[in-house]
């Protein structure tokens, strides 16, 4: 745990240091650059956190996923894949489990595995706040690593995060009796009868018109 602390500590500057190299240094993100040492990095301090590919290519040869719409598309360069997937983490936002009692969940930080974006949920007994396009996650929460494909599923309803997380399509980081709050609080939450959700359930932003604009928030984990 320790040496994960320390390793944490260093995202801050290799990130910073990584968009001072970049070419694109204004804009440096998932959506505009190579993302391969930003993985790299991510399988350094999560270790295995990279089988999340495999296990979504695995899911899509089987059928149990779509394929890849960007697969040889075009650049997104006016965002549309971007505003897509924000929509797609609003409403997996709106399916986590809110605070029920005293306790809340532990607020999840979320990273999609192909752009490397980092998302942040944060549990209250307010509701759930969601942050887009956070530097990483904040000390002490359960890290989610998944894709854009799983996520757009589960947020859709047509897969739940008890069987992406059985399948490999979601890896799960953080104190391990956090992890098993969080599994057993979605449980909880998929075993009740579905609610109408209105938009105030997840307070969150306006979507920026530049994926690269909203660059709010860093932490660690473990």
């Amino acid at each position: 745990m320790h040496r994960r602390a320390c390793i944490s500590r260093l995202l801050l500057p290799l990130s910073l240091l990584a968009a001072t190299l970049s070419p694109s240094a204004s804009s440096a993100c998932g959506y505009h650059d190579d993302v391969m040492m930003a993985r790299g990095l991510l399988n350094w301090v999560y270790p295995d956190a990279l089988h999340v590919l495999g296990s979504i290519s695995a899911a899509v040869a089987e059928r149990r996923l779509p394929p890849p719409s960007s697969a040889g598309a075009a650049p997104d360069l006016f965002g549309a894949n971007y505003r897509k997937t924000v929509r797609s983490l609003e409403q997996f936002g709106r399916n986590l489990p809110l605070a029920s009692g005293e306790k809340p969940p532990p607020s999840v930080s979320l990273v999609l595995i192909e752009p490397m974006l980092w998302t942040r949920f944060e549990m209250g007994t307010s509701g759930l706040h969601m942050r887009v396009h956070v530097t990483g996650p904040e000390p002490e929460d359960v890290v989610l690593v998944s894709g854009e494909a799983v996520i757009a599923e589960i947020a859709s309803g047509g897969l739940t995060i008890g069987k992406a997380h059985e399948l490999g399509l979601i890896r799960l980081y953080g104190p391990a009796a956090k992890r098993a709050l969080f599994l057993l609080a979605y449980a909880r939450a998929e075993a009740r009868p579905s609610k109408s959700t209105t938009p105030a359930a997840v307070a969150k932003t306006a979507i920026p018109d530049n994926p690269c604009q909203r660059k709010t928030d860093m932490g660690r984990d473990l």
